[in-house]
C-alpha cells in the first residue's frame, strides 16, 4: 500500500515522497474501467499486457491483450484494430477459442466499426443510463436531426443567430412537450413516478389545448429497445440493408394509423393530402409484398389454378401469348411497386445515416453503405426490364382486338408519371432538371404525330415529320434515315450519359436505371394510346377511381340518395327549381354530416347512421317496384327496353374463301402411284414406302360428301368430375358446369320437328331430362369420307377419309351426303386406332388403304344449304414451329424499332 515514508536525508534534501510499493489496486482500477467499455483503457491495458509489464503468466497476458483488443476495436478504436491485426499476423494470443472471434472482427470495415460506436454513443445518450429506450425516443431524435439537416443544407452552415435561435425555440418547445423518458421507465434523479395516471392526464390535457392539428398520431406501443438492437442495426447500416429496427418507427410518411380517429367516410374531406399519401403507401405496400404476405396453401391452390387454366384443352381458346402477355404486365407493376417502396425505404435509410454521422466520427461510410443500400435493391429492376423485353416481343404477335388498350394506357401512364416524381426525388430544393428535360424529349421524339389529328391540322409548329436529310434502305428490309425525331432521338443520349456519370458514375444506378423504368412506362403509354379510344381511357379512370376511391364515393352515395328521396317527396316539377333544391340540399347534408364527423359525442357513430339512413332511403326508393307485379308491361316499358335475342354465331372458325387453287399434287396423279392402279404393277409395300415420302405435303381436291361421322370426342373437365370425385359431388359440378339434358333438345315449333319429339318422349319417360351433361364441352374430331372422281365410266369411285378438328363442326353439321365440295389439307402417314382397351397407331397407310387427308379448308360447291360459309383455319395451313419462329423475329423487329427508330427502321 502507499504510505508516508521517512526518508535518509541526502544532501541538503528534506521533502517527502510519495512510494507506491503496490500497484495491484490501480491494475484492478484499470480492469474495472476497461470492463465498462472505455476503449481508450482497453487499448492501453491491451499494450501493458503484450508490453509484460503486468505481472501475469505470459500466454494467457496476451490472450487477455487480444480480448481487450477485440473490445477495443468493436467500439471503432482504430489503433487497437491495427494492433490486433498484427497480434493475428504473430499468432501472439490467438487460440482455437477465439481465432473466429478474431477473424470476425477483423473482417468489420472500418465504417461498421465506427458505425458500432456510434451506436453505443446513441443508446448512453437517450437511456440516460437505463437499459432500455423506446422507439418514440429514437424517432424524435431521427426526426430532429433531420429537420436540423434540412436547414442546413436550405440556409447554408453558416446561419445566422436569427435561425439558430428559432431552432433552440423550437427544440425547447420540443422537449418541453414531449420529455425524453428512461426506457426502463425511471426518472434519472431516482425519484419513483407515483402519479402516472396525473401526468397522463395534463398529457390528455396539453393535447386538447394545443391546436396544432386536428390530426392524431396514435401512441405507439410500448417496445423496448436495447444497446444490441442498435449495435445490430448499425451492422445493417454498414452492409446496406434496412436495420429492423426502422419497422417499428415512422419517419418519412404519416402513421398508418395517423386518420384512424377520423369517419371513414371524412378523410378525403378532413384531411385530403394524408388520405392519398396513405392510400399511396398502403397500396404500395400491399402489392410489394405480394406474393410474401398471400398464405402457402392459397398460394399453392392459385399455382394449381393457373396450371389447369393453361393445361386444359378445353380452356386453350385464349392464345398461349396473351396469357404471357397478362404476366408481363403483373411482374412489371409488381417490381415497379417494389422499386418504389425501396425508394421511400432509401429515404428513411439516410435518415438513419444522418443519425450515425450525427453520433460518430469521420470514420462513418455514409456514402458506400447508400450505394450498397441501392446495389442490394436492384433485383426488382432486373425482373422489370425481362418483362419488359419480353412484352415488346409479344405484343406485335397478339390480335389488337384481344387486348384492352384504353386501360393498359391508363395503368402506363399512372406508373410513368409516378415514377417521375419518385425517382426525381433529391435532397435539394429544386427538382432534377435533366431528369425532367430527359423526359420531355422523350416525350417530343416517340410522340406519334402522324395519327393526332389534332396536331396534324392545328399545332404546326410542332410538325416534325419533314424529312431534313435523305432515307436509304440498308439491306433487306432495314430502311436508314434521319430528320428531326432522329435528332430528338440523339438528343437522349448525352442526358442518359449525364446521369450515368454523376457520382463517379455510381448514377448508373442511383439515377440512370430508374429513369429508364420511367422511360419504359412512357413507352408502353405511347403504345397502348395508339389503339385507345377517348369513351375507353374514361371507363378506365372511372373504375379505377372507382377501386381506389372506394369509401370516399360510397360516402357521397350515402348522402346522394337521402336527398333524392326528399326532393321525390316535396314533389318538385319545375326543372330548374328541382336542380337548385337538390343543390342546397346536397350541400346541407354534406355541412351537418361534417359538423357531426367533428363533434366528438357523435363522430364514432356518424359512418353507422350514415349508411343506415343511406338503406332506409334505398328501401324507399325500391318498395314501389318491389312491391309491383313483373309482369305489369305498363309499369316497366319505360325503364325495361324490348329484348330481342340476336344470335350470333361465336365461333373461333376464320370464315373466308379457302386458299385459290395452285400447283398442288391432283388427285389423278395421287392415285395412279398411291391407289389401286399402283397395286397392280408392285406390291402394297414397295407403294407404301414410295407414298411414305409425300406426308405433310398440301393437296387441294375437290370431291361428293358420302358419309359424316363423329371419330373422336375429349372432354377433360369430364373425365376428371367422373373418374376422381364421387358421385354425388360429380352430379353436384356436372350440372354446375353442364346443363340440363331437357335443355339440350328444346323442339321447334315452325317447322315442326318429329324425330324431335319423338326424342323428347324418350328422355320423359326414362327419366333423362332433368340430368345433367357436360357436352357442351366437348371437342370433338370428325370424319368425312369423300368420292373421288375415277378414270372409268363403270369402276367404283375411290374414296378417301378427310379428318376434322372442332372448329369445323358448325360446316360439318350442315353438310349433307351428295354435298360436292372443294377441300385444302395434308397427307397423313400414320392414324390412331382406339380398341376398348388399346389405342396405338397404324403406320404406312399412304399407299396401302385409304388416304387420309387432314383437313385445313373447306368450301361448298353444291350443297343443300347454299349458306355454309367456307372455313379455313390457319393454324393448320403452317408448321407449328415456323409459326413460332416468324412471330419470334416479328416481336424482334418491333423491339429492335422501339429502340432504334426512326434512325434505323425494321420493315
Amino acid at each position: 500500500m502507499a504510505n508516508w515514508t521517512k526518508n535518509q536525508p541526502s544532501g541538503n534534501s528534506k521533502r517527502r515522497k510519495w512510494n507506491l510499493e503496490d500497484r495491484t489496486s490501480l491494475n484492478n482500477l484499470k480492469y474495472h474501467i476497461a470492463s465498462e467499455g472505455c476503449s481508450e483503457v482497453q487499448f492501453d491495458l491491451a499494450k501493458q499486457l503484450l508490453d509484460k509489464t503486468i505481472e501475469q503468466n505470459e500466454e494467457s497476458s496476451s490472450q487477455q491483450a487480444v480480448h481487450w483488443l477485440m473490445c477495443a476495436a468493436q467500439q471503432g478504436h482504430e489503433e487497437s484494430a491495427n494492433l490486433l491485426q498484427k497480434c493475428y499476423d504473430e499468432g501472439c494470443g490467438i487460440t482455437t477459442e477465439n481465432e473466429f472471434e478474431v477473424r470476425a472482427c477483423l473482417s468489420m470495415t472500418q465504417g461498421e466499426r465506427a458505425a458500432r460506436k456510434a451506436a453505443r454513443e446513441l443508446f448512453a445518450c437517450l437511456s440516460n443510463g437505463g437499459k432500455h429506450i423506446t422507439p418514440k425516443q429514437l424517432e424524435k431524435k431521427m426526426r430532429e436531426i433531420y429537420k436540423m439537416q434540412k436547414r442546413k443544407k436550405r440556409y447554408g452552415y453558416s446561419s445566422s443567430s436569427s435561425t439558430s435561435s428559432e431552432e433552440e425555440n423550437e427544440e425547447r418547445e420540443d422537449n418541453r412537450a414531449e420529455p425524453l423518458e428512461d426506457g426502463c421507465g425511471s426518472i434519472p434523479n431516482g425519484s419513483v413516478n407515483l402519479s402516472h395516471r396525473l401526468s397522463h392526464r395534463h398529457q390528455q390535457q396539453r393535447k386538447r389545448r394545443s391546436g396544432k392539428s386536428f390530426l392524431n398520431v396514435p401512441e405507439q406501443r410500448q417496445e423496448r429497445i436495447t444497446e444490441e438492437n442498435l449495435v445490430s442495426a448499425a451492422v445493417n447500416y454498414a452492409a446496406g440493408r434496412m436495420p429492423s429496427v426502422n419497422d417499428a418507427l415512422t419517419l418519412s410518411i404519416p402513421h398508418p394509423a395517423s386518420l384512424d380517429h377520423v369517419p371513414c367516410f371524412h378523410r378525403l374531406i378532413f384531411h385530403p393530402v394524408v388520405f392519398f399519401t396513405l392510400l399511396y403507401h398502403r397500396l404500395i405496400n400491399v402489392i410489394s409484398s405480394l406474393p410474401k404476405i398471400v398464405p402457402q396453401s392459397v398460394r399453392l391452390a392459385a399455382l394449381f389454378l393457373v396450371y389447369w387454366l393453361v393445361s386444359t384443352v378445353g380452356l386453350n381458346m385464349v392464345p398461349l401469348p396473351i396469357y404471357m402477355y397478362a404476366i408481363s404486365w403483373i411482374i412489371m407493376i409488381w417490381s415497379t411497386c417494389k422499386m418504389l417502396k425501396s425508394k421511400h425505404d432509401f429515404i428513411d435509410f439516410r435518415i438513419w445515416s444522418g443519425l450515425f454521422l450525427s453520433y460518430g466520427d469521420h470514420n462513418i461510410e455514409a456514402d458506400i453503405s447508400e450505394n450498397r443500400f441501392l446495389k442490394n435493391n436492384m433485383q426488382p429492376y432486373l425482373y422489370f426490364f425481362c418483362a419488359f423485353i419480353g412484352n415488346l416481343l409479344l405484343y406485335p404477335i397478339i390480335p389488337a382486338d384481344d387486348l384492352p388498350h384504353s386501360e393498359l394506357t391508363t395503368v402506363a401512364g399512372i406508373f410513368a408519371f409516378i415514377s417521375l416524381i419518385a425517382f426525381m426525388y433529391s435532397s435539394q430544393r429544386l427538382p432534377d432538371w435533366v431528369v425532367l428535360v430527359s423526359f420531355g424529349v422523350n416525350v417530343l421524339a416517340k410522340y406519334p404525330y402522324e395519327m393526332d389529328e389534332v396536331v396534324t391540322t392545328g399545332w404546326r409548329f410542332l410538325d416534325l415529320k419533314v424529312p431534313t436529310f435523305c432515307s436509304f434502305v440498308i439491306g433487306n428490309g432495314i430502311e436508314f434515315c434521319l430528320n428531326c425525331r432522329t435528332a430528338l432521338y440523339l438528343l437522349i443520349v448525352p442526358f442518359l450519359v449525364h446521369l450515368a456519370k454523376r457520382s463517379n458514375w455510381h448514377g448508373t444506378y442511383t439515377h440512370l436505371i430508374p429513369h429508364c423504368v420511367t422511360l419504359s412506362w412512357l413507352q408502353l403509354c405511347i403504345t397502348g394510346a395508339q389503339s385507345a379510344t377517348m369513351f375507353g381511357m374514361i371507363r378506365a379512370t372511372l373504375g379505377l377511381a372507382g377501386v381506389l376511391l372506394f369509401l370516399p364515393l360510397f360516402g357521397l352515395v350515402t348522402l346522394l340518395l337521402p336527398v333524392f328521396v326528399v326532393i321525390e317527396w316535396l314533389g318538385f316539377t319545375d326543372p330548374n327549381v328541382r336542380l337548385g333544391s337538390t343543390a342546397v340540399a346536397l350541400i346541407a347534408a354534406l355541412l351537418g354530416s361534417c359538423f357531426l364527423a367533428i363533434n366528438r359525442t357523435t363522430q364514432k357513430f356518424i359512418t353507422v347512421v350514415q349508411v343506415l339512413i343511406c338503406l332506409i332511403a334505398a328501401c324507399i326508393l325500391t318498395f314501389p317496384y318491389m312491391t309491383s307485379s313483373f309482369k305489369d308491361a305498363t309499369r316497366f316499358s319505360t325503364i325495361m327496353p324490348d329484348l330481342k335475342y340476336n344470335v350470333m354465331p361465336s365461333s373461333v372458325e376464320v370464315r373466308r374463301m379457302p386458299p385459290t387453287s395452285v400447283e398442288h399434287l391432283s388427285w389423278q396423279k395421287f392415285y395412279s402411284q398411291c391407289g389401286t392402279p399402283a397395286w397392280k404393277n408392285n406390291n402394297k409395300i414397295k407403294t407404301q414406302l414410295r407414298c411414305s415420302h409425300l406426308a405433310g405435303l398440301a393437296v387441294a381436291w375437290e370431291g361428293e360428301v358420302s358419309q359424316i361421322q363423329i371419330a373422336n370426342v375429349k372432354n377433360i373437365r369430364s373425365w376428371y368430375i367422373q373418374k376422381y370425385l364421387p358421385r354425388w359431388l360429380a352430379n353436384l359440378l356436372t350440372c354446375y358446369y353442364g346443363e340440363r339434358i331437357a335443355e339440350q333438345y328444346e323442339c321447334r315449333l315452325d317447322p315442326p320437328d318429329q324425330f324431335c319429339e319423338d326424342f323428347q318422349n324418350i328422355l320423359k319417360h326414362t327419366n333423362l331430362q332433368d340430368k345433367c351433361s357436360l357436352n357442351k364441352w366437348n371437342i370433338y374430331e370428325y370424319e368425312l369420307r369423300v368420292k373421288m372422281s375415277s378414270s372409268g365410266l363403270l369402276s367404283k369411285s375411290p374414296e378417301i377419309i378427310l379428318r376434322a378438328a372442332h372448329p369445323f363442326g358448325n360446316f360439318t353439321k350442315r353438310l349433307a351426303e351428295g354435298d360436292r365440295i372443294h377441300f385444302y389439307g395434308t397427307l397423313e402417314n400414320s392414324r390412331l386406332i382406339t380398341l376398348p382397351y388399346l389405342s396405338k397407331h397404324e403406320e404406312f397407310i399412304l399407299g396401302s388403304s385409304w388416304a387420309y387427308v387432314r383437313l385445313a379448308a373447306i368450301e361448298c360447291l353444291m350443297c343443300q344449304d347454299e349458306q355454309n360459309s367456307p372455313v379455313m383455319l390457319d393454324s393448320l395451313m403452317n408448321s407449328a414451329v415456323d409459326d413460332r419462329m416468324r412471330d419470334l423475329m416479328r416481336g424482334i423487329k418491333y423491339l429492335l424499332n422501339v429502340f432504334l427508330s426512326p434512325l434505323i427502321t425494321f420493315k
